[in-house]
């Protein structure tokens, strides 16, 4: 069977330490949310009402996205709003309904369910930290207008929430690695230098 590595983006600040110039040709991205303002991964998802209607603004984002990436999202999205879910966005149901849904566990749920079922996949998870900084997401830094304003009393909960999805996950037998220094992450599953994805 064909082994097949997925890098995982999230949107914490230690994503701008990935060259992604330097990347394996072998190796598929899968982000979330805002990471289309650094990277056009080959499959793109995010779970918020706000995401879509920023790209919406953003014709030429979007037209890469549809071109490049394979965009989806989950029922959680119909479940907040289904006016907001574009066209261009293919939705799937959560597998665990009662999980806080997070972007990047929901992602990688639904990419190991519905879109590479039954394939070898390590997913390499990148840009997750699950611990409060300043600032809090890669995009604050580019001064990128957001109604995102959450403090670290916000994000505690949420952290918490995250890691025990991760634990989920890795429970469910899907294979997982950071390669994000000095992340939470790290004591739930190995890690290892993102220059081991490089060419």
């Amino acid at each position: 069977m064909k082994k097949y590595n997925v890098l995982v983006l999230g949107n914490d600040p230690t994503i701008n330490q990935i060259d992604f110039s330097r990347l394996s040709p072998n190796i598929i991205t899968l982000g979330v949310n805002r990471i289309w303002l650094k990277h056009i991964p080959n499959y793109f998802f995010f779970n918020d009402i706000p995401i879509a209607m920023e790209i919406n603004k953003q014709p030429e984002i979007l037209n890469k996205l549809k071109t490049e990436s394979f965009c989806f999202s989950s029922d959680w999205l119909v479940k907040k709003s289904s006016a907001y879910v574009p066209d261009w966005t293919t939705v799937y149901s959560r597998l665990d309904s009662s999980s806080f849904p997070d972007s990047v566990t929901t992602a990688i749920s639904i990419f190991s369910k519905d879109i590479m079922p039954h394939h070898n996949i390590t997913y390499y998870i990148a840009g997750v930290s699950l611990k409060w900084m300043q600032p809090s997401h890669f995009w604050k830094e580019l001064n990128y207008p957001s109604l995102n304003t959450h403090n670290a009393s916000w994000y505690a909960p949420r952290f918490k929430a995250i890691s025990q999805n991760f634990t989920k996950l890795k429970r469910s037998h899907i294979e997982m690695v950071s390669v994000t220094p000095n992340s939470m992450l790290n004591k739930i599953m190995r890690y290892e230098n993102i220059n081991n994805l490089y060419q």
